[in-house]
């Protein structure tokens, strides 16, 4: 692919094939490569002690390719060797309101309609467990997580049930578990090799069949809504519905529901069970599909808006204006190391107090409670989630403070 910025400042994009790599969905080799970045942060969710600490972490590529066999969008350049989720990654949004009113909703529902009450439910890339603990409270239930990124092993009990989080990956190591339930959210996008993922898990739970519930950022609504800062380096996996089907069909699994949700539909969902071998490349699949216009042009967005937030930074920083960032997960990170927003961007906000008083890898900017805003008195609010607008809005007229909103 080339990538030449055109006066217009658009990008001048001749998509190639990738003759020397396969799909990892479908092992076609019909590809059309369509984005790019270098030199980004490869562990978004990483926290760092200073800004000479967030110099040194480590980066890496980004080559975005369309499979025209199925559909699928991957990182054809990922390396999972740069990747390290060790102890310390801290991606947790259940400080929000709006994200735990969500969850709740997502496991009253699951509860409900699976009948997990005095169940074993196993839950894979568990982070802190909320989400887990949230269905062994409600439910009763015993539940066990799987996440290598937990400092160490932790049991507690939660309401009417108990909780047992595991510094591991899930693996054969643990087919003595006999789960009665399964979850997995926000894992299937950092697997590099989605469909061997999805057998290994079908062999560990052996013969047993349990409903498993998986959820994932929906990738295409970012494509359709020009999220241009929605593209991370671990994140090396961007579904449409479609493809995201087409995975667990492909992989033998039986579909219960599947479907959008969370806010304006930024995450996908799939009720499965484990069952037999599908096979989807039947007649009439052989042919390519085009490039959808909003995946085409998302290049050409990203240099535009690029463009754009190069020239407000410009303007602030000749207004001495005080801006600050609010959310420091992979949007912010994104937003922060994709422009030189050292000399205007100070500060970060965020409500989650693990990663205040830390810095954001790459760009360096610190990380603050909403409290500190009011010692800062900053002009202008750059929102990295239009989500939790609102959200951040209340808090900030609660600390009596007046600012300009942007939304990156």
């Amino acid at each position: 692919m080339t990538d030449a910025m055109r006066a217009d400042n658009t990008v001048s994009l001749t998509p190639q094939g990738n003759p020397d790599a396969r799909c990892p969905i479908c092992q076609s080799r019909h590809q059309v490569d369509i984005f790019e970045l270098s030199g980004v942060p490869v562990d978004t969710c990483q926290l760092w002690g200073s800004r000479e600490k967030a110099a040194e972490a480590q980066i890496g590529d980004i080559l975005l390719a369309f499979c025209r066999r199925c559909g699928f969008v991957f990182n054809r350049i990922y390396d999972e060797n740069l990747v390290s989720f060790r102890p310390g990654y801290e991606a947790s949004l259940v400080y929000s309101d709006v994200f735990r009113s969500f969850q709740r909703e997502v496991a009253a529902r699951l509860i409900e309609r699976y009948g997990l009450e005095n169940k074993t439910i196993v839950e894979i890339g568990c982070g802190h467990g909320e989400f887990l603990k949230l269905l062994c409270e409600l439910g009763g239930n015993k539940g066990i997580g799987f996440d290598p990124t937990l400092p160490g092993e932790i049991i507690e009990p939660v309401g009417r049930g108990s909780v047992q989080l595991v510094p591991d990956y899930y693996s054969t190591a643990y087919a003595n578990i006999e789960p009665d339930f399964v979850c997995c959210l926000s894992v299937l996008e950092d697997i590099r090799n989605p469909v061997e993922f999805l057998v290994n898990i079908k062999d560990v739970v052996g013969d047993r069949q349990p409903t498993m519930y998986f959820e994932i950022f929906n990738a295409f609504r970012a494509f359709e809504q020009r999220e241009t800062w929605s593209i991370h380096y671990e994140q090396c996996n961007y579904f449409g519905l479609d493809s995201f089907t087409n995975l667990f069909k492909r992989c033998g699994f039986e579909i219960v529901e599947a479907g959008a949700c969370y806010g304006e539909d930024q995450y996908l969902y799939a009720d499965v069970i484990p069952g037999n071998e599908t096979d989807i490349d039947g007649p009439g699949t052989a042919r390519l599909l085009p490039i959808p216009p909003e995946v085409a042009d998302f290049a050409n967005h990203h240099a535009r808006s690029t463009t754009t937030w190069r020239t407000r930074l410009a303007d602030f920083a000749e207004n001495h204006s005080r801006v600050v960032v609010w959310g420091s997960g992979g949007k912010g990170t994104s937003f922060l190391n994709a422009l030189d927003t050292g000399g205007i961007i100070h500060y970060v906000v965020d409500i989650n107090p693990n990663r205040q008083g830390q810095h954001i890898g790459g760009s360096g900017q610190q990380i603050v409670s909403p409290e500190f805003l009011t010692e800062y008195q900053p002009n202008v609010i750059v929102i990295t989630n239009p989500l939790y607008e609102r959200e951040i809005k209340d808090q900030v007229a609660e600390l009596g403070l007046s600012a300009e909103y942007l939304t990156i």
